[in-house]
């Protein structure tokens, strides 16, 4: 599941960026000290807490790191970057006390350099990777990444013939909110109703923000009996939930729910259709409700029916 993207994390790129070229412009300083001049060593490079007084090292110590805490490579960075440090500082001691350097002691410290810089590479190219794949104000995966996820579903769903639901979602009478509190006020709403989808489904669901006020789940191994009753309670607790503005104003939200089943015969294209055929009968009955479209041979006719969900 992604999770979700804050504008926190578009700073990380750009420190990591600017990290990049802090430490080429660093290693350019310290080479100059070990081949043309001992003269113009820095003291704090020598110092064994020097990981720490660098700007890349300020700013790696005072980041967010709950937005990057399951990032196995922001660790590795952190590890990398206070042993390149402390092998530089072992190669400008030799240097200022007139000594030769071991071989070993530069490739340390070459090599370290190289990973650092490599480790922040890799990083930067994940959290990109995210940030395009990822709606950036809900977290939910985006319309994107939604057909590439939906295809290795079908593809799935045709080798071990388990069923699969798709479900649109879309949140009622949404246009007052944004017209009445504001789009600041739409935009926390669509937020906390992501927030609740994704906390409420299994593990192996998928949420995606389909555009506006819309959201597709892909319901993996459930039938649409199954789904429909899940979705029921889903539909529940967003009726149930208040969401309090910074007004102090306390909302009620609800939301409309059209069901499809995969199927071998249809495109991804057409059950998305039909989940949004269904989605619209929900809302045409009322909305706040769950609806599943089944085809039936009776004049090439779809019937919305409501299944019971108790």
């Amino acid at each position: 599941m992604a999770r979700h993207i804050s504008y926190n994390i578009f700073r990380i790129l750009q420190d990591l960026d600017d990290g990049v070229l802090r430490h080429t412009i660093w290693m350019k300083n310290v080479h100059r000290a070990l081949v043309c001049d001992a003269g113009s060593i820095n003291q704090d490079d020598i110092d064994t807490q020097a990981h720490h007084r660098c700007e890349f090292g300020k700013w790696y110590d005072r980041v967010d790191q709950a937005e990057l805490l399951n990032e196995p490579s922001f660790a590795r960075i952190g590890e990398l970057h206070r042993n390149m440090h402390l092998a530089t500082g072992i190669l400008l001691r030799q240097r200022q006390t007139g000594g030769d350097a071991m071989i070993a002691d530069y490739d340390q410290f070459i090599n370290g350099a190289i990973d650092f810089k490599m480790e922040v590479r890799h990083l930067q190219f994940k959290l990109m990777k995210e940030v395009c794949a990822v709606d950036h104000l809900t977290g939910a995966w985006n319309r994107q990444t939604m057909y590439y996820k939906l295809d290795e579903e079908y593809e799935r769903f045709l080798r071990a013939r388990t069923p699969c639901c798709v479900t649109m979602i879309d949140i009622d009478h949404f246009k007052n909110v944004n017209d009445t509190h504001g789009h600041p006020a739409g935009d926390r709403v669509l937020q906390s109703v992501c927030t609740l989808l994704k906390s409420s489904l299994r593990r192996y669901d998928t949420v995606f923000r389909y555009g506006g006020e819309e959201f597709l789940i892909c319901l993996p191994d459930s039938d649409i009996k199954q789904t429909t009753k899940m979705l029921e309670r889903l539909r529940s607790a967003l009726e149930t939930m208040p969401f309090e503005l910074d007004d102090g104003t306390v909302l009620t939200i609800t939301a409309s729910f059209g069901v499809a089943k995969m199927d071998e015969e249809k495109s991804l294209d057409e059950l998305i259709e039909q989940a949004d055929r269904a989605l619209l009968c929900a809302k045409a009955e009322g909305r706040n409700s769950v609806l599943a479209l089944i085809a039936t041979q009776n004049g090439e006719r779809f019937v919305a029916l409501k299944l019971d969900n108790a």
